[in-house]
């Protein structure tokens, strides 16, 4: 009784350490832009607002000079939140420079587009190409999502600053429209077979049950792993949490991964994806068959752990409310094990995390994942309703 007492003051303690780093996060001064500004149009020596984003550049300081170029700011979506560009153009219609003023990308990721001057080689290019990955422009193999969303922002970028400070004709649509596609079906197949294994039928047959489990972690191992590379992370729901929509291909993705996980955990208290389709849930279960698996932890340890988990989880949400930055502080070592791209620190917990796993059951799960926090604050959430509707009236 006096540990439920406490998990339950600490969480309104937590939901008011999360509340306070929301206000604080939301007064975050404006961006001095002068620095982008510059880069974007190196030659132009001062800037002059002429509305909607849009900045006039002259050739020197002294005043009565010649227009030399347009800045633009714009911005597109990627995987965290919004990325924010400035985007230059000379009188012709060329790039002149490109400016990341800044974005939410996770770290690793975002600096593979850094590398080999990536931004540099979009100079000299026409305002009326169409700058789509693969086509027009290089690709950066694990960075789709992320070079996306460079892409949109500049060809943005580019459109007003030709359009609105040029004058000149843009005929194109908008890019980035919400799909439903190979992820959204194969998603929703998995989370079936997933709940296919709490159905009755298999309920009596314990074999069968064991089997269709076995096939839906392989698939989503494989699928969402390796294929896809999109499960779901704490990145998501801090941008849930600060107001950030989901990058448009995946929008409808996000939310049907989002429902799929979380409805269920409400109204059942069951985690489908945790237990059935969670990637490095899987590959952290082969680990342990390959190991053995059998050694178990000192009582007080899982409980000890658990806090830690919960006090990690804690300080990347109220990081990425402060900062508004999803991924200010990520430490998931998903990307670090599927594609082999983190920090230094990722690295380091996932070669710790992996040896683990050939002795222990899951111990990232147990003990580090963040959605296994926010899974256990829901849980206490829902304990803390029921019984509270169960009290007698007096």
């Amino acid at each position: 009784m006096k540990m439920k007492k406490f998990e339950r003051i600490a969480g309104v303690v937590a939901l008011g350490i999360i509340a306070a780093a929301w206000i604080v996060g939301a007064m975050d001064p404006e961006t001095d832009l002068t620095a982008s500004l510059q880069q974007a149009l190196p030659q132009a020596y001062q800037f002059k607002s002429s509305g909607g984003g849009i900045y006039a550049g002259y050739g020197n300081r002294i005043e009565g000079v010649p227009l030399v170029g347009y800045a633009a700011i714009a911005r597109a979506n990627g995987y965290g939140g919004p990325m924010r560009t400035a985007v230059g153009i000379d009188m012709s219609g060329n790039l002149t420079g490109v400016s990341i003023i800044d974005h939410k990308e996770t770290v690793p990721f975002f600096n593979r587009i850094r590398a080999d001057d990536y931004i540099k080689r979009l100079v000299g290019k026409s305002y009326a190409d169409n700058f789509t990955p693969g086509e027009d422009i290089d690709t950066v193999s694990g960075a789709t999502v992320s070079l996306g969303a460079l892409a949109v922002s500049v060809r943005r970028g580019a459109d007003l600053a030709a359009d609105k400070g040029l004058g000149l004709e843009v005929y194109r649509s908008e890019i980035g429209i919400i799909e439903f596609g190979f992820p959204e079906i194969l998603l929703i197949l998995l989370f079936a077979l997933g709940f296919m294994t709490y159905s009755k039928p298999l309920g009596s047959r314990p074999r069968g049950r064991t089997v269709l489990r076995w096939v839906t972690r392989l698939a989503g191992l494989v699928l969402i792993g390796f294929v896809l590379t999109v499960p779901l992370s704490i990145i998501n729901i801090n941008s849930l949490l600060i107001g950030y929509a989901p990058h448009s291909r995946m929008g409808i993705y996000w939310c049907l991964l989002t429902v799929a996980v979380f409805l269920p955990l409400i109204l059942t208290n069951k985690t489908v994806y945790c237990e059935c389709i969670c990637p490095f849930g899987t590959a952290q279960d082969i680990l342990k068959t390959a190991g053995g698996g059998k050694l178990t932890l000192p009582k007080r340890w899982p409980l000890g752990l658990r806090w830690v988990q919960r006090m990690l989880a804690l300080g990347a949400i109220a990081a990425a409310l402060l900062y508004r930055n999803p991924a200010r502080f990520d430490y998931e070592v998903f990307g670090a094990f599927f594609t082999l791209t983190g920090t230094v620190a990722q690295l380091a917990i996932l070669g710790v995390v992996l040896i683990a796993s050939l002795f222990l059951l899951r111990p990232w799960c147990n003990c580090l994942c963040p959605l296994r926090a926010i899974s256990d604050y829901i849980r206490m959430l829902r304990t803390w309703g029921k019984e509270t509707l169960r009290k007698p009236d007096r």
